[in-house]
């Protein structure tokens, strides 16, 4: 495949249509979310809102992604990811040692609800057709691993032994009869959801489980007598598209499955029930295991600022219109220029005359305002540390109001002094001199929200422009002042989106500009309280509990509503719940905003600030939304 100029717009792994430019734009850090040592024998339920990566981690297993790395092995542009592959057990210098059998939930399963039938014989259906298909799939990847044609090489595809699930008369156990068996049962199954009228219910294909899978079982398909692979792995795309009944039904089949056969299994949060989206999100049981792929990496901030940027480079690289070799050589990623020391100088005398007057007539700050740091470093750095010294001293008038005007000492003020309020300041300075605030790799890294489809959505809109500069003969440079404005403008976006993209969207809007209005009005209180700044909420861990609790709910209507916009929220990825964390002596779930809503309340991008509130509360503002105190002194 020719990569296009924008290399970014390819969001998702079924677009890239080349193995190779896949494995290209393939991060191998997206691999660290694999912790387990139990990945090849215990069921694996990979979730993440759209976008988060789980289609990727399961192409990566197909055997033309595992061809194809194996024999580019010694590329500079993917031996990492060899490496990484090698470790994980799935390639050796031989060749592929797993056989991925790719099976997408995309194609009719959930109009088997629509037939007249009884909930048992529609079971019975649905895992005979997805039997039928797991049969095609594993037929068909075993040629491929073999380097052979479908359909013409299945008689070389042998069975080990007799399957319970072929019915008698089935014929020899060979590639053939299977794919014969299977395409006759997928067939009839098809016709019937075709037809007005489906026949006689008994008279078509069913199985009380997915027993197809034992096709994969350790050396049970031969190829030309010998197995195909050491071990197999049956993945199962996109089940959220599954009915509720057919997913439930779908998990607790595979988990009492023991046939030794690794399942991976992805959908998407927005499948999941109200408890479990107020929930941990996290489960580890006997039966399976479930890898969360945003909560993975809030974990490990810095792993997925490091894992963004380096799939922001390989997109860079790809590009058919310009030759650049790092995404982060192209964005300004800081104001220490000429040019803007220059509109500096003019902010930080207006600040020292700010401040020189409200304390003039004072002696209790005259050590602070002769402090050292106030007269060195750069413009910026001496701006930002009289900014910070006008939040100390609002913060020391509060505390002491009628104390006596002594002298307050130069060390203290160093005490006091530390990056969150200095980021405070510099927040502050953003918003009172409009000045760009969300600019450079690294803020672009956490403005995704831990899901790498938001990297590249907003990665690609700053690189059109890089791109554009240089079709029109300018340098291949993005300011600080550009990056702001198209990060403004896609939170802008993310908003519009909200009401049409989200389930219960305009309430959920409603409830979301409330927490970020709220947010703002605490973020610019001019001492700062929080800083650098409040970005989201906190319900206790005995209100999370009564959330999840059905008869609860249905004492409290208000809050079974509060509930369902919660999950309907954390499902689509515009809240991140943390929870157990513990704060003033209690136990909290925090429920912080995405960070691409950040910008249009102009909210910083770090985490920690947060301000409790009742569940009555929170649903008085799903009614009403939130509504500032007239005379607050904010700096709005």
């Amino acid at each position: 495949m020719r990569e296009p100029r924008n290399p970014f717009r390819l969001r998702a792994a079924e677009q890239i249509d080349s193995e190779m430019a896949f494995l290209r734009l393939f991060g191998p850090g997206m691999l660290d979310v694999l912790q387990s040592n139990e990945i090849w024998t215990r069921p694996q339920i990979i979730r993440s809102a759209a976008g988060g990566g789980k289609t990727s981690l399961l192409k990566l297993l197909t055997p033309g992604s595992l061809l194809t790395l194996h024999a580019n092995r010694g590329n500079d542009e993917v031996k990492e990811l060899y490496h990484r592959a090698e470790e994980m057990e799935t390639l050796a210098e031989s060749g592929p040692r797993v056989l991925g059998v790719f099976l997408s939930s995309t194609r009719n399963y959930a109009s088997l609800e629509d037939l007249d039938f009884e909930p048992a014989r529609k079971d019975r259906l649905f895992f005979g057709l997805m039997s039928a298909r797991i049969a095609l799939a594993s037929l068909r990847s075993c040629l491929l691993l073999r380097r052979l044609s479908y359909p013409k090489d299945l008689g070389r595809i042998k069975l080990r032994d007799e399957k319970e699930f072929l019915p008698a008369g089935t014929g020899s156990l060979d590639g053939r009869a299977l794919h014969e068996w299977a395409t006759r049962q997928e067939a009839t199954v098809c016709d019937a959801l075709d037809s007005f009228d489906p026949g006689d219910e008994e008279s078509l294909p069913g199985q009380d489980t997915l027993t197809a899978i034992e096709l994969l079982e350790p050396g049970n398909l031969l190829v030309d007598e010998t197995p195909v692979a050491e071990r197999s792995v049956l993945l199962l795309d996109d089940i959220h598209l599954l009915t509720r009944s057919q997913r439930n039904l779908l998990l607790r089949a595979l988990g009492q499955l023991r046939s030794g056969v690794a399942c991976w299994v992805a959908e998407r949060f927005e499948a999941l029930a109200v408890d479990e989206l107020l929930g941990s999100g996290l489960y580890l049981g006997r039966d399976y295991e479930v890898i969360a792929i945003e909560h993975y990496w809030r974990t490990k901030r810095k792993r997925f600022e490091n894992l963004a940027l380096n799939v922001g480079d390989r997109r860079a690289r790809a590009s058919t219109e310009v030759e650049i070799s790092t995404l982060d050589s192209c964005l300004e990623g800081s104001l220490d220029s000429v040019e803007w020391q220059e509109k500096f100088q003019s902010i930080l005398g207006d600040i020292e005359q700010r401040v020189r007057v409200q304390t003039g007539g004072q002696t209790r700050f005259a050590d602070w305002l002769s402090h050292e740091d106030l007269t060195n470093g750069t413009t910026r750095d001496r701006a930002i540390g009289w900014r910070t010294l006008e939040i100390l001293i609002e913060r020391d008038r509060r505390r002491s109001q009628g104390a006596f005007d002594f002298t307050l000492p130069a060390d203290e003020l160093e005490e006091k002094t530390d990056s969150q309020i200095r980021a405070a300041a510099e927040l502050f300075l953003a918003l009172e001199y409009k000045l760009p605030y969300y600019f450079g790799p690294s803020r672009l890294a956490s403005l995704a929200s831990s899901n790498m489809e938001q990297f590249l959505w907003l990665a690609g809109d700053e690189f059109e422009e890089v791109v554009s500069a240089v079709i029109t003969r300018r340098a291949p440079n993005l300011n600080a002042s550009r990056q702001d404005h198209i990060t403004r403008s896609a939170s802008n976006t993310l908003w519009q989106e909200i009401s049409r993209r989200v389930r219960t969207g305009d309430l959920v809007y409603r409830f979301l500009e409330a927490i970020a209005g709220f947010c703002r009005h605490m973020t610019y209180m001019p001492n700062a309280p929080y800083d650098p700044g409040v970005t989201g909420i906190a319900i206790s861990m005995t209100d999370r509990s009564q959330l999840v609790d059905s008869d609860y709910l249905k004492r409290r209507p208000d809050h079974a509503q509060l509930a369902d916009i919660l999950a309907s929220a954390i499902g689509s990825n515009l809240l991140e719940p943390t929870l157990d964390y513990k704060c003033k002596g209690a136990m909290w779930m925090v429920l912080n905003l995405n960070r691409l809503l950040c910008p249009r309340f102009s909210l910083p991008l770090q985490y920690g600030g947060f301000k409790e509130k009742t569940l009555d509360e929170l649903h008085a503002w799903l009614v009403s939304g939130f509504k500032p105190p007239l005379k607050s002194g904010v700096l709005l």
